[in-house]
């Protein structure tokens, strides 16, 4: 692909010695296995391999990134880890190991005590996932009831001694009252009538909840909180709705926090925000973030490690660092140069793009799935799925191009007629 050096150039002279050194900080031991993980559908048109053969780990405080064309799977495998699957979908093999727990092993009864506990998810059609006839505060308060029942006991305890405390106020500044002077006793009424409507007269574990709802709208941006949480989900534009699912994501505390595209619906300045949320959680909680997304930008300034998903599988994977400096893989080179770059020297260039179209996934092409789609496509990308192999700088590729022995028919360049062979 052309301008990958250019690109190279550019993220070579960017300080990323940031992900490097967070990488060093990981436990030896990942929080999250995926081996070989196969998730079909089966429809009457055929069966779609939407997962076919995904490998990947997660480390205990790390920011997984999961990249790659609408359609190559990565929502698929995010709803495979919390075996969300619907019918006529099934995981039809592979592990999922999270800290220890076998996930496809599970039943439905015990995945339900895991989700949200272990592993959280940030749905991506906000629509379709908050329920339309309850309001928004009562949805997100549910979360905090379900997940965070220890921390609201706390926060009950402490408002009840609070309210205690105003009560015994109230009491003492009244008997003041029947002795202060006449000049001071109109500042002392109006601070009795200002601890009155402080003073709650029952607080319930609910109420406790709904502030901790409205205090977690506010936090990611929402204007009027208090007023939005007696709201119904369709009274609320797409961006709002977007920033309620992320909070009941961020309410659970979970160790994995999945979000598949968090930040679709939203203006620049809200996403900025939102992954800095992110960021602030991972932080304070040190829990671990799988990240889906189609933007480049959000995964190098968020992530520490990055898997390059297309059609099913995952094509290239490492740290953001090295993949950014040296992409290997000619759909990463692809997904690089088709970068938009605002220099004097673009303007006059037409924007890199991926010739072809994503393959059908019920009859997905022969061997490597990027072959009609690649300049350096060979005879063996059409007959052999490559497996992912470790290079020098430690990026996992799955390429016939980093084959050892390269001599042979097998690898003669393909003709564009041979490419489109058995393209449906």
């Amino acid at each position: 692909m052309k301008n990958v050096k250019d690109m190279s150039k550019t993220f070579n002279n960017l300080d990323i010695s940031g992900a490097s050194q967070k990488m060093t900080k990981n436990d030896v031991k990942p929080l999250l296995i995926v081996k070989d993980l196969h998730t079909y559908f089966f429809t009457q048109e055929g069966i779609v391999k939407a997962v076919d053969g995904v490998s990947f780990t997660i480390n205990h405080d790390e920011i997984l990134g999961l990249v790659g064309e609408t359609g190559c799977g990565k929502s698929v495998t995010a709803l495979s880890l919390l075996k969300l699957i619907r019918s006529p979908g099934e995981i039809v093999s592979g592990e999922i190991f999270f800290d220890g727990i076998d996930i496809v092993e599970k039943t439905n009864e015990e995945m339900l005590k895991l989700r949200g506990n272990i592993m959280t998810m940030m749905f991506q059609d906000p629509m379709n996932s908050l329920n339309p006839v309850l309001k928004v505060g009562d949805q997100v308060s549910e979360v905090y009831l379900l997940h965070q029942m220890e921390f609201l006991k706390d926060e009950l305890q402490k408002a009840k001694e609070k309210n205690s405390k105003l009560k015994e106020n109230l009491k003492r500044m009244k008997k003041e009252l029947k002795t202060c002077s006449p000049e001071g006793a109109e500042t002392l009424k109006n601070q009795i009538n200002a601890i009155k409507q402080q003073i709650k007269f029952r607080i319930t574990i609910n109420d406790i909840a709904r502030r901790e709802a409205a205090a977690l709208l506010d936090r990611i941006g929402l204007p009027n909180a208090e007023t939005i949480v007696n709201r119904y989900p369709h009274e609320l534009s797409g961006g709002m709705r977007q920033r309620i699912m992320i909070s009941m994501g961020l309410a659970c505390n979970a160790k994995l926090l999945i979000c598949d595209e968090p930040t679709t619906a939203l203006d620049v300045t809200i996403q900025a925000q939102i992954l800095d949320m992110i960021r602030e959680l991972k932080r304070k909680l040190k829990n671990s973030v799988l990240f889906i997304t189609h933007s480049l930008g959000v995964i190098y300034e968020l992530c520490d490690r990055v898997a390059v998903m297309y059609s099913g599988n995952i094509v290239e994977y490492g740290t953001v660092q090295n993949i950014f400096k040296n992409p290997q893989h000619p759909y990463t080179q692809g997904l690089m140069t088709s970068i938009p770059r605002v220099t004097r020297e673009s303007r006059a260039q037409e924007l890199t793009i991926i010739p072809g179209m994503v393959p059908n996934l019920i009859f997905p092409p022969s061997g490597c799935r990027f072959h009609p789609r690649c300049d350096h496509a060979m005879v063996i990308c059409k007959k052999i799925r490559p497996e992912l192999h470790e290079m020098p700088n430690k990026v996992q590729v799955a390429c016939h191009l980093f084959n050892k022995d390269k001599s042979g028919e097998e690898y003669r360049k393909l003709t564009e007629e041979e490419k489109q062979e058995d393209v449906l």
